[in-house]
């Protein structure tokens, strides 16, 4: 877990005393941290972003590709082999009260940038960089946080036919620094944390008359992060915290739909996708929260997980202004019991 997280409800109210005093020693300070429950699920859902994106950009196929003539009446023009993209990313999203955990609310922003080739006849092989920040605040509480998170991504996709199977590999390496004000003044951390992901992804592209299409898709992904141990600095109560390995494993079942039309010799391009979200596997492991003074007894403190079903929803407008440049704008959703999600991408591919 990136930060501490509170200790409220019963285990808040038991923990009234000190080695030697009259109740069960434990750390005292009930607001000690709560964004640590937002820091993990925050780490590995701008992994689980990078994924997608970087999986959609793997594969861009429909009327709007350079390929294709929806207008009819002329050849088809030539498969350029060479891809680049850039966009720009900003991310709202709201997590619930659970338990003894408040809520939080996160912005993140971004910018990404990739490129791919087709090595041979239907495999393309691409890389894609990402460096985002997100700022992290506590429901009712005067506790942030903030994740600098550089992130590379290797990307493929084989198509034959309608088929397509896409692969995405990502790492990345950031910096987490947290701030806790209390009546003794802020206590802050720095530390590092990484991530890696894996997501495979089958599709088959079903053409429906009028430069329609449907797309069914089936995607498995994991993702797995790491923070380094910490110990606040200033403060009256400054508090330690153990390194924490979290894991996940998700099914994705849906697929999109999608049409192109021509505007003023402008393809112009409409999809709407959905997905079934399955979390088949959450491990957020436990941090130990101590007390540097070894007047307090540590405390184990678990993350706070999505629900184990969820929804993913979204739509993309593009434009191929050229045979070699399309501009793009895009909304992802992600629907949790407890958690809600909000992404704008604007971004720009060039053909050639």
């Amino acid at each position: 877990m990136l930060f501490a997280a509170s200790f409220a409800g019963e285990a808040a109210a038991q923990c009234t005393g000190r080695r030697g005093g009259g109740g069960p020693p434990c750390i005292t300070d009930a607001s000690t941290g709560n964004t640590g429950a937002a820091g993990q699920a925050a780490l590995l859902d701008a992994g689980s972003q990078f994924l997608q994106r970087a999986g959609a950009l793997a594969w861009f196929r429909n009327a709007a590709s350079p390929g294709n003539n929806p207008q009819g009446g002329g050849a088809d023009s030539p498969e350029p082999r060479y891809r680049t993209w850039l966009e720009g990313y900003g991310m709202q999203s709201h997590t619930d009260a659970r338990d003894s955990f408040p809520g939080d609310h996160r912005k993140a922003a971004g910018i990404t940038a990739g490129a791919s080739a087709t090595v041979a006849p239907g495999l393309n092989l691409g890389l894609s960089v990402d460096q985002s920040r997100t700022d992290i605040d506590v429901t009712g509480a005067p506790q942030s946080g903030r994740i600098d998170l550089t992130q590379i991504g290797a990307i493929a996709s084989f198509e034959t036919g309608p088929w397509n199977l896409g692969a995405t590999l990502v790492y990345g390496l950031g910096s987490v620094h947290s701030f806790r004000n209390d009546i003794g003044g802020a206590s802050t951390a720095s530390y590092n944390a990484q991530l890696w992901g894996s997501m495979a992804e089958l599709s088959y592209y079903w053409a429906l008359p009028d430069n329609s299409r449907i797309v069914p898709k089936l995607a498995f992904d994991w993702m797995r992060s790491h923070t380094d141990a910490f110990t606040e600095a200033g403060g009256t109560t400054p508090i330690a915290g153990t390194a924490v390995t979290a894991n996940r494993v998700r099914m994705l079942v849906g697929g999109e739909v999608g049409h192109s039309w021509l505007f003023d010799r402008t393809v112009m391009d409409f999809l709407v996708y959905a997905k079934l979200v399955d979390n088949l596997e959450q491990n957020f492991g436990k941090l130990v929260v101590s007390d540097p003074t070894g007047v307090d007894l540590p405390q184990f403190v678990a993350g706070v997980k999505e629900s184990e079903l969820g929804a993913d929803a979204g739509a993309t407008l593009s434009a191929k202004v050229t045979d070699a440049v399309r501009v793009y704008a895009v909304y992802d959703g992600r629907f949790r019991s407890n958690f809600t999600s909000h992404t704008g991408t604007i971004g720009a591919e060039f053909r050639f």
